[in-house]
């Protein structure tokens, strides 16, 4: 098939809030865009929809934005995007030794060694905030696995419960292979405490992420083209070219990837991608988390339960419903022998913590089986951290990448995918 007349400065593949963020910037230089998208809506990894039946609109995707995150908030305000603030916590209940508690996280019995390991990794989380990756006893920080950082500080069982619990929102991959760095840089954002990893979710976006992404394209006045999957992207010196897997061919004076790292492992590059770059797009990263919607009877919201140590681990009924009901968000993490089975694992996640509860419809969506997506936000490989740095997808001549996979900062927030559209945004424009 012919290559379509190049009338575009760029090409920007994917449509989430990377893609937008790119396009919004170039449009500034009256740039001539063109945005390919695989599915049939923009917004990438951040999805909403009505749940069930009702009018409640939720976030499948990614969702909660902390108060520092200013450039998605300045978005909102101007494209008149409302935001949400969460829920106070109210109540906490924990699942352990077989049973639902609402007096702790962990047996009398082991509360000593359970204090001491909450205060090493409180320790260890403002160390690596401050830089380091050593304790003044040489004890190494960074180069640990979740698993063998928990057996290095002689977790109790209760407490390997409760961290697994918050590791579905943090680390959210195998705990054998992805770095404990990722849940110690969570719960540095606030005291130190696993519990605190959620006072800083102050606010969801009203209608969702894929809303402000579709206003911010709808902005940049680029074309637009959904269900275009790409196949292929040849790019050199005079510019770039764009295969979609249908045969069509689109050229431009330049590209910018705004994929995830992810779904670059389905996209032929030619000339291939060099060294750390061909490395990341093989290997990907292991961010796998399952995150679960159900609508409950009997319980109010504001309760945070965790535990189990598989399957649904932690869940939030995040709000109340018109019907009295509670609409509660869950976690867990398709990894370490967990398959996802639905709604079995829902069932059994609501019995577990709200037995006085009655569930009452369910709904997800399956990101790692998402073609794509390939999995959820982004989590590290253990000893290889070089592949999902900034520096490494550094722009290659006329092609540029963007994703809060790759950010030079706030990595895995939505403001981590602004932050990268900007930068991407800024290399082409000095490029052309």
């Amino acid at each position: 098939m012919p290559v379509m007349t190049r009338t575009y400065d760029c090409i920007i593949v994917g449509a989430g809030l990377a893609g937008a963020t790119a396009a919004e910037a170039l449009s500034v230089h009256g740039r001539k865009l063109l945005v390919l998208e695989a599915r049939e809506r923009p917004g990438g990894r951040g999805f909403s929809r009505a749940f069930g039946n009702s009018g409640e609109v939720v976030d499948f995707g990614g969702s909660w934005v902390t108060p520092w995150h200013h450039r998605i908030r300045s978005r909102c305000a101007r494209y008149g995007v409302a935001l949400r603030p969460r829920h106070p916590v109210t109540e906490r209940r924990w699942f352990r030794d077989g049973a639902l508690h609402r007096d702790g996280p962990v047996a009398a019995g082991d509360r000593a060694a359970h204090e001491s390991a909450l205060a090493r990794m409180a320790a260890h989380s403002a160390l690596l905030k401050s830089g380091l990756k050593t304790d003044h006893h040489g004890f190494d920080i960074a180069d640990k696995s979740l698993s063998s950082y928990l057996d290095a500080i002689n977790a109790p069982r209760a407490t390997r419960d409760l961290v697994s619990a918050w590791w579905t929102v943090s680390g959210n991959g195998d705990k054998t292979r992805v770095p404990a760095s990722e849940f110690l840089h969570s719960i540095a954002y606030w005291d130190g405490t696993p519990d605190g990893m959620c006072e800083v979710w102050a606010d969801t976006l009203v209608g969702g992420v894929h809303a402000l992404a579709a206003k911010m394209l709808a902005a940049s006045g680029a074309e637009i083209l959904h269900e275009a999957p790409v196949a292929r992207v040849a790019h050199g010196d005079d510019g770039v070219s764009v295969t979609l897997r249908d045969g069509r061919v689109f050229a431009a004076k330049s590209a910018i990837m705004a994929t995830g790292i992810n779904p670059l492992g389905q996209i032929v590059f030619d000339p291939p991608l060099p060294g750390l770059n061909k490395a990341g797009q093989e290997a990907g990263h292991l961010g796998r988390a399952v995150k679960v919607w159900a609508k409950i009877e009997g319980v109010p919201a504001g309760i945070v339960a965790t535990g189990g140590g598989s399957g649904i681990e932690w869940m939030f009924t995040e709000r109340a419903t018109p019907d009295g009901a509670a609409l509660a968000v869950g976690f867990g993490v398709a990894a370490n022998g967990y398959v996802p089975d639905m709604p079995a694992d829902i069932e059994a996640a609501v019995a577990r913590f709200f037995p006085e509860g009655r569930l009452l419809a369910w709904d997800w969506h399956d990101w790692n089986s998402d073609a794509y997506a390939r999995g959820t936000w982004v989590a590290a490989i253990l000893g290889q951290p070089q592949l999902h740095d900034a520096e490494t997808w550094a722009p290659l001549g006329r092609l540029a990448f963007a994703s809060s996979d790759i950010a030079s900062d706030q990595a895995g927030w939505f403001e981590a995918a602004i932050i990268s559209g900007e930068e991407a945004a800024a290399a082409v424009e000095a490029a052309i």
